[in-house]
Protein backbone atom coordinates (compact mmCIF):
# COMPACT_ATOMS: atom_id res chain seq x y z
CA UNK A 1 0.00 0.00 0.00
CA UNK A 2 2.73 2.48 0.87
CA UNK A 3 4.52 1.21 -2.35
CA UNK A 4 1.28 2.44 -4.08
CA UNK A 5 1.00 5.81 -2.44
CA UNK A 6 4.58 7.11 -2.99
CA UNK A 7 4.45 5.94 -6.68
CA UNK A 8 1.66 7.97 -7.38
CA UNK A 9 3.31 10.74 -5.76
CA UNK A 10 6.13 10.81 -8.18
CA UNK A 11 3.81 10.75 -10.58
CA UNK A 12 2.39 13.92 -9.87
CA UNK A 13 5.69 15.48 -9.30
CA UNK A 14 6.92 14.13 -12.19
CA UNK A 15 3.84 15.82 -14.20
CA UNK A 16 4.12 19.72 -12.05
CA UNK A 17 7.78 19.52 -12.88
CA UNK A 18 7.52 18.89 -16.98
CA UNK A 19 4.52 22.22 -16.79
CA UNK A 20 7.28 24.05 -14.91
CA UNK A 21 9.63 23.65 -18.16
CA UNK A 22 7.18 23.84 -20.58
CA UNK A 23 5.90 27.71 -19.30
CA UNK A 24 9.79 28.19 -18.61
CA UNK A 25 10.83 27.54 -22.35
CA UNK A 26 7.61 29.46 -23.78
CA UNK A 27 8.33 32.44 -22.14
CA UNK A 28 11.87 32.13 -23.54
CA UNK A 29 10.47 31.71 -27.17
CA UNK A 30 8.56 35.30 -26.83
CA UNK A 31 11.36 37.03 -25.48
CA UNK A 32 14.04 35.66 -28.30
CA UNK A 33 10.97 36.69 -30.71
CA UNK A 34 9.67 40.25 -29.78
CA UNK A 35 12.87 41.96 -31.03
CA UNK A 36 11.95 41.01 -34.40
CA UNK A 37 8.52 41.89 -34.07
CA UNK A 38 9.25 45.27 -32.57
CA UNK A 39 11.47 45.84 -35.76
CA UNK A 40 8.52 44.92 -37.80
CA UNK A 41 5.85 47.03 -36.39
CA UNK A 42 8.62 50.37 -36.69
CA UNK A 43 9.31 49.56 -40.43
CA UNK A 44 5.26 49.47 -41.09
CA UNK A 45 4.80 52.62 -39.28
CA UNK A 46 7.74 54.79 -41.24
CA UNK A 47 6.00 53.69 -44.26
CA UNK A 48 2.53 55.09 -43.44
CA UNK A 49 3.99 58.27 -42.08
CA UNK A 50 3.35 60.27 -39.14
CA UNK A 51 0.57 58.81 -36.87
CA UNK A 52 -3.03 61.08 -36.39
CA UNK A 53 -4.00 61.82 -32.90
CA UNK A 54 -6.60 60.16 -32.04
CA UNK A 55 -10.50 61.94 -32.97
CA UNK A 56 -12.08 64.81 -30.67
CA UNK A 57 -15.21 64.51 -28.55
CA UNK A 58 -17.96 66.54 -31.27
CA UNK A 59 -18.13 68.95 -28.45
CA UNK A 60 -14.71 70.33 -28.43
CA UNK A 61 -14.01 70.52 -32.26
CA UNK A 62 -17.48 72.50 -32.53
CA UNK A 63 -15.39 75.53 -30.76
CA UNK A 64 -12.00 74.88 -32.57
CA UNK A 65 -12.64 78.13 -35.00
CA UNK A 66 -12.86 82.11 -34.61
CA UNK A 67 -16.52 83.59 -35.09
CA UNK A 68 -17.11 85.02 -37.81
CA UNK A 69 -20.02 87.93 -38.74
CA UNK A 70 -23.64 86.45 -39.77
CA UNK A 71 -24.81 87.04 -43.32
CA UNK A 72 -28.43 87.98 -43.80
CA UNK A 73 -29.13 84.85 -44.91
CA UNK A 74 -28.00 83.01 -41.75
CA UNK A 75 -29.70 85.51 -39.63
CA UNK A 76 -32.47 84.01 -41.65
CA UNK A 77 -32.72 80.82 -41.08
CA UNK A 78 -34.18 81.62 -37.44
CA UNK A 79 -35.92 84.99 -38.20
CA UNK A 80 -37.06 83.77 -41.39
CA UNK A 81 -40.18 86.04 -41.16
CA UNK A 82 -38.01 89.61 -41.28
CA UNK A 83 -35.88 88.22 -43.84
CA UNK A 84 -38.68 87.56 -46.25
CA UNK A 85 -40.24 91.04 -45.54
CA UNK A 86 -37.01 92.34 -46.18
CA UNK A 87 -36.05 90.41 -49.28
CA UNK A 88 -39.66 91.26 -50.84
CA UNK A 89 -39.25 95.09 -49.57
CA UNK A 90 -38.19 97.89 -52.51
CA UNK A 91 -36.90 99.40 -49.25
CA UNK A 92 -33.28 100.88 -48.07
CA UNK A 93 -33.10 98.76 -45.37
CA UNK A 94 -31.92 95.81 -47.78
CA UNK A 95 -28.40 95.83 -46.14
CA UNK A 96 -26.14 93.67 -43.14
CA UNK A 97 -28.62 92.77 -40.63
CA UNK A 98 -25.45 94.00 -37.94
CA UNK A 99 -25.96 98.34 -39.42
CA UNK A 100 -28.94 97.97 -37.49
CA UNK A 101 -28.57 95.07 -34.79
CA UNK A 102 -25.29 96.11 -33.02
CA UNK A 103 -26.33 93.24 -30.63
CA UNK A 104 -27.30 89.78 -30.98
CA UNK A 105 -29.37 87.70 -28.56
CA UNK A 106 -28.62 90.66 -25.74
CA UNK A 107 -32.35 89.95 -24.10
CA UNK A 108 -32.83 89.22 -21.18
CA UNK A 109 -36.59 88.58 -19.81
CA UNK A 110 -36.03 89.33 -16.47
CA UNK A 111 -34.64 92.80 -17.30
CA UNK A 112 -36.95 93.46 -19.24
CA UNK A 113 -34.41 95.33 -21.41
CA UNK A 114 -36.65 94.81 -25.23
CA UNK A 115 -36.37 98.79 -25.74
CA UNK A 116 -32.94 98.90 -24.71
CA UNK A 117 -31.34 96.59 -27.17
CA UNK A 118 -33.53 97.48 -29.97
CA UNK A 119 -32.08 99.73 -32.36
CA UNK A 120 -33.90 103.19 -32.35
CA UNK A 121 -34.80 104.54 -36.20
CA UNK A 122 -33.17 107.88 -34.95
CA UNK A 123 -30.17 106.92 -34.76
CA UNK A 124 -29.86 106.76 -38.50
CA UNK A 125 -32.72 108.96 -39.68
CA UNK A 126 -33.38 111.67 -37.12
CA UNK A 127 -36.84 112.94 -36.61
CA UNK A 128 -37.56 112.51 -40.65
CA UNK A 129 -40.95 113.94 -40.81
CA UNK A 130 -40.36 116.75 -37.63
CA UNK A 131 -41.39 116.90 -33.93
CA UNK A 132 -45.44 116.40 -35.06
CA UNK A 133 -43.96 112.26 -35.49
CA UNK A 134 -41.64 111.11 -32.79
CA UNK A 135 -42.75 107.40 -32.89
CA UNK A 136 -42.06 105.76 -36.07
CA UNK A 137 -43.42 103.11 -35.58
CA UNK A 138 -46.60 104.63 -35.27
CA UNK A 139 -46.76 104.74 -39.13
CA UNK A 140 -44.05 102.45 -40.30
CA UNK A 141 -44.82 99.68 -37.74
CA UNK A 142 -42.54 96.95 -39.23
CA UNK A 143 -38.72 98.34 -39.61
CA UNK A 144 -38.21 95.31 -41.93
CA UNK A 145 -40.94 96.44 -44.57
CA UNK A 146 -41.11 100.24 -43.69
CA UNK A 147 -42.67 101.19 -47.04
CA UNK A 148 -45.74 98.72 -46.40
CA UNK A 149 -47.61 101.69 -43.95
CA UNK A 150 -51.16 100.28 -42.48
CA UNK A 151 -53.95 103.64 -42.06
CA UNK A 152 -53.96 102.68 -38.83
CA UNK A 153 -52.79 105.86 -36.89
CA UNK A 154 -52.61 108.18 -39.67
CA UNK A 155 -55.92 109.65 -39.86
CA UNK A 156 -55.99 111.51 -36.52
CA UNK A 157 -55.72 115.15 -36.90
CA UNK A 158 -52.90 117.36 -35.53
CA UNK A 159 -51.00 120.82 -36.73
CA UNK A 160 -50.04 120.88 -40.22
CA UNK A 161 -47.10 123.13 -41.42
CA UNK A 162 -50.09 125.90 -41.99
CA UNK A 163 -50.56 126.32 -38.03
CA UNK A 164 -54.16 124.59 -38.92
CA UNK A 165 -55.47 120.88 -37.62
CA UNK A 166 -55.46 118.49 -40.72
CA UNK A 167 -54.96 114.98 -40.80
CA UNK A 168 -51.39 113.28 -40.45
CA UNK A 169 -51.39 112.42 -44.15
CA UNK A 170 -50.85 116.51 -44.71
CA UNK A 171 -48.00 116.95 -42.28
CA UNK A 172 -45.80 114.47 -44.69
CA UNK A 173 -47.62 114.78 -47.78
CA UNK A 174 -48.27 118.76 -47.38
CA UNK A 175 -46.42 120.15 -50.90
CA UNK A 176 -48.49 119.83 -52.99
CA UNK A 177 -50.80 117.79 -51.76
CA UNK A 178 -51.78 119.06 -48.75
CA UNK A 179 -51.31 122.80 -49.52
CA UNK A 180 -53.61 122.42 -53.26
CA UNK A 181 -56.55 120.59 -50.84
CA UNK A 182 -56.47 123.64 -48.29
CA UNK A 183 -56.30 126.51 -50.98
CA UNK A 184 -58.77 124.94 -53.70
CA UNK A 185 -61.32 123.21 -51.33
CA UNK A 186 -64.05 120.87 -53.50
CA UNK A 187 -65.61 117.67 -52.48
CA UNK A 188 -62.73 115.95 -52.68
CA UNK A 189 -61.00 117.50 -49.75
CA UNK A 190 -64.19 119.41 -47.90
CA UNK A 191 -66.15 115.97 -47.84
CA UNK A 192 -63.72 112.16 -48.84
CA UNK A 193 -60.57 113.64 -47.71
CA UNK A 194 -57.61 111.41 -47.76
CA UNK A 195 -59.47 108.84 -46.30
CA UNK A 196 -61.96 108.92 -48.73
CA UNK A 197 -59.84 108.12 -51.72
CA UNK A 198 -56.66 106.34 -50.62
CA UNK A 199 -58.73 104.00 -47.94
CA UNK A 200 -62.05 103.64 -48.78
CA UNK A 201 -62.64 104.10 -52.34
CA UNK A 202 -60.59 100.96 -53.32
CA UNK A 203 -60.90 99.25 -49.91
CA UNK A 204 -57.26 100.18 -48.62
CA UNK A 205 -54.94 98.68 -46.35
CA UNK A 206 -51.91 100.16 -46.69
CA UNK A 207 -50.04 103.26 -47.60
CA UNK A 208 -49.35 104.11 -51.12
CA UNK A 209 -52.89 102.80 -52.76
CA UNK A 210 -53.63 105.23 -55.42
CA UNK A 211 -57.38 104.97 -56.59
CA UNK A 212 -58.09 106.42 -60.33
CA UNK A 213 -61.01 108.91 -61.01
CA UNK A 214 -63.15 105.56 -62.26
CA UNK A 215 -63.24 104.02 -58.67
CA UNK A 216 -65.68 106.60 -58.09
CA UNK A 217 -66.88 108.67 -61.53
CA UNK A 218 -67.66 107.23 -64.71
CA UNK A 219 -65.21 108.58 -67.92
CA UNK A 220 -66.65 111.33 -69.80
CA UNK A 221 -65.99 109.60 -73.19
CA UNK A 222 -65.54 105.50 -73.54
CA UNK A 223 -62.79 104.81 -73.62
CA UNK A 224 -60.91 107.14 -71.55
CA UNK A 225 -58.07 106.38 -68.95
CA UNK A 226 -56.72 107.60 -65.81
CA UNK A 227 -54.16 109.96 -67.86
CA UNK A 228 -56.64 111.08 -69.81
CA UNK A 229 -58.41 112.80 -66.88
CA UNK A 230 -55.15 113.98 -65.03
CA UNK A 231 -54.73 116.35 -68.19
CA UNK A 232 -57.55 118.29 -67.15
CA UNK A 233 -57.48 117.34 -63.58
CA UNK A 234 -55.62 117.78 -60.72
CA UNK A 235 -56.97 115.20 -58.13
CA UNK A 236 -56.26 117.14 -54.79
CA UNK A 237 -57.79 120.40 -56.47
CA UNK A 238 -60.36 118.75 -58.87
CA UNK A 239 -62.25 122.09 -59.46
CA UNK A 240 -59.22 124.36 -61.28
CA UNK A 241 -59.24 122.85 -64.82
CA UNK A 242 -55.69 122.76 -65.64
CA UNK A 243 -54.54 124.20 -68.94
CA UNK A 244 -55.52 121.75 -71.59
CA UNK A 245 -54.01 121.36 -75.09
CA UNK A 246 -55.54 122.72 -78.07
CA UNK A 247 -56.42 119.82 -79.95
CA UNK A 248 -58.05 118.28 -76.88
CA UNK A 249 -61.19 116.13 -78.14
CA UNK A 250 -64.98 118.33 -78.48
CA UNK A 251 -66.28 115.03 -77.48
CA UNK A 252 -64.71 115.69 -73.91
CA UNK A 253 -65.62 119.24 -73.36
CA UNK A 254 -68.96 118.13 -74.22
CA UNK A 255 -69.68 115.34 -72.06
CA UNK A 256 -70.21 118.28 -69.75
CA UNK A 257 -71.87 121.08 -71.93
CA UNK A 258 -74.13 119.06 -73.75
CA UNK A 259 -76.39 121.65 -74.99
CA UNK A 260 -73.54 123.64 -76.22
CA UNK A 261 -72.31 120.57 -77.89
CA UNK A 262 -75.38 119.09 -79.80
CA UNK A 263 -75.96 122.70 -80.97
CA UNK A 264 -72.53 122.72 -82.92
CA UNK A 265 -73.26 119.48 -83.99
CA UNK A 266 -76.76 120.18 -85.15
CA UNK A 267 -76.59 123.61 -86.78
CA UNK A 268 -72.97 123.02 -88.94
CA UNK A 269 -71.11 126.30 -89.44
CA UNK A 270 -67.28 127.23 -89.05
CA UNK A 271 -67.49 127.05 -85.60
CA UNK A 272 -68.21 123.30 -85.72
CA UNK A 273 -64.89 122.92 -87.55
CA UNK A 274 -63.26 124.26 -84.36
CA UNK A 275 -61.56 122.54 -81.52
CA UNK A 276 -63.76 124.04 -78.37
CA UNK A 277 -60.05 124.70 -76.89
CA UNK A 278 -58.87 127.06 -79.64
CA UNK A 279 -61.43 129.33 -78.83
CA UNK A 280 -61.78 128.50 -74.77
CA UNK A 281 -58.11 128.15 -74.22
CA UNK A 282 -59.06 128.18 -70.31
CA UNK A 283 -61.53 126.33 -68.60
CA UNK A 284 -64.64 128.64 -67.79
CA UNK A 285 -63.03 131.80 -70.11
CA UNK A 286 -64.84 133.30 -72.63
CA UNK A 287 -63.85 134.94 -75.35
CA UNK A 288 -64.72 137.82 -77.03
CA UNK A 289 -65.70 137.33 -81.04
CA UNK A 290 -62.88 140.72 -82.01
CA UNK A 291 -60.44 138.02 -80.87
CA UNK A 292 -60.81 136.04 -83.74
CA UNK A 293 -63.04 138.50 -86.33
CA UNK A 294 -61.76 142.16 -85.60
CA UNK A 295 -64.65 144.48 -86.44
CA UNK A 296 -65.89 142.98 -89.66
CA UNK A 297 -68.60 145.40 -89.94
CA UNK A 298 -68.40 148.94 -90.58
CA UNK A 299 -67.99 151.39 -87.76
CA UNK A 300 -71.18 153.03 -87.37
CA UNK A 301 -73.05 149.21 -87.39
CA UNK A 302 -70.42 148.31 -84.28
CA UNK A 303 -70.77 151.75 -82.85
CA UNK A 304 -74.65 151.05 -82.41
CA UNK A 305 -74.24 147.72 -81.73
CA UNK A 306 -70.78 147.39 -79.84
CA UNK A 307 -72.12 143.56 -78.68
CA UNK A 308 -71.81 141.17 -81.38
CA UNK A 309 -74.59 139.23 -79.00
CA UNK A 310 -77.19 141.50 -79.91
CA UNK A 311 -77.25 139.78 -83.24
CA UNK A 312 -75.41 136.66 -83.29
CA UNK A 313 -77.26 135.49 -80.26
CA UNK A 314 -75.66 132.10 -79.74
CA UNK A 315 -71.78 131.31 -81.47
CA UNK A 316 -72.66 127.92 -80.57
CA UNK A 317 -75.60 128.08 -83.01
CA UNK A 318 -74.89 130.60 -85.60
CA UNK A 319 -76.36 131.48 -87.73
CA UNK A 320 -78.93 133.44 -85.34
CA UNK A 321 -80.21 137.16 -86.57
CA UNK A 322 -82.05 138.99 -84.46
CA UNK A 323 -84.87 141.66 -86.27
CA UNK A 324 -83.62 145.03 -84.81
CA UNK A 325 -86.25 146.90 -83.88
Amino acid sequence: MKNKLLAEGLLVLGIIATLFLCVACAKQVKEVAAPEKLQVAEAVAAQQGPSTPAPQADGVSLYQQEPRSLKPVECGSCHKGEYTRLKNSNSKHRFDCLRCHTQLHAYIPPKHNYEEIMPKCTRCHGLKHGKAFPKCLQCHTDPHSPLDIPFTGVQKKMKGPNGKMVVACEVCHWEPEGKQMQEHPCKHNTEEGCVGCHIDAIDATKHGMKPTCFDCHEPHVQGQTYQDCLVCHNPHMAKNILQYPEDTDNKVCGSCHDTIYEDLQRNHTKHSELHCAECHVRHGQIPKCQDCHGLPHGEALHKRFPNCLKCHLDPHNLPVLKKSE
